[in-house]
């Protein structure tokens, strides 16, 4: 009976950690799938040696907050947010992540930030999507603080293509939270500062440790 009950429980668990992955994502064509999760995908190209690209070209992040993030924002907080204000905060986290891709990139040796095309260069191309930031003290100029469970969210999308061919190399995407996200603490422009350059560290890592695997 109790070997009986262990298999019944060995297969529970196994349907849950199927269900929790998710089906099996479609490789783009000429893809393959190199990781894959239901924060994560990457998928790179099939017949081509990545160690061969030494150079990158880095674009800026095009950058869009979730679904409704402003008018629920205003409704939380009475307050009318500006379209200026909003590209405001737009242009700043494309700039917080083009700093954390230089600084991550410029401390390897196998990577070198270019602005020429020519053979051994990529485009990396990102993309910042359903970005949810909870504190609007980011909207403003001085320090404003309120209380909240977390900072924010994102998703991260990269693009990365040979710089002669166009040739689709690998696409990526990840889904970083808060890390410190789950009690009551104080944010504001500052440490909401902190939490995303963590997110888009966190996520550089993932994404270049996964371009090495490839």
């Amino acid at each position: 009976m109790m070997c009986r009950s262990f298999k019944i429980s060995l297969i529970l668990a196994t349907v849950l950690l199927m269900a929790c992955a998710g089906p099996a994502p479609t490789p783009e064509p000429g893809l393959k799938v190199l990781d894959h999760g239901r924060d994560r995908e990457i998928q790179v190209a099939q017949d081509v040696d990545l160690s061969g690209y030494t150079k990158v070209i880095l674009h800026n992040a095009q950058v869009e907050f979730r679904e409704n993030w402003q008018r629920d924002k205003e409704r939380s907080y009475g307050k009318e947010f500006r379209e200026a204000d909003m590209e405001r905060l737009k242009n700043n986290v494309s700039d917080q992540f083009s700093k954390v891709m230089v600084k991550k990139l410029s401390s390897r040796d196998d990577y070198e930030l270019t602005s020429e095309s020519g053979p051994g260069v990529m485009h990396f191309i990102p993309r910042i999507v359903d970005l949810d930031i909870e504190a609007p003290g980011w909207m403003q100029n001085s320090i404003v603080e309120s209380m909240a469970r977390t900072k924010g969210s994102m998703t991260i999308e990269m693009v990365v293509r040979d710089s002669v061919s166009d040739e689709l190399l690998a696409v990526a995407w990840q889904k970083q939270s808060d890390p410190q996200e789950g009690y009551m603490e104080i944010t504001n422009t500052v440490n909401n500062t902190v939490a995303f350059r963590l997110m888009m560290q966190n996520w550089a890592d993932w994404f270049l440790g996964q371009l090495d695997k490839a």
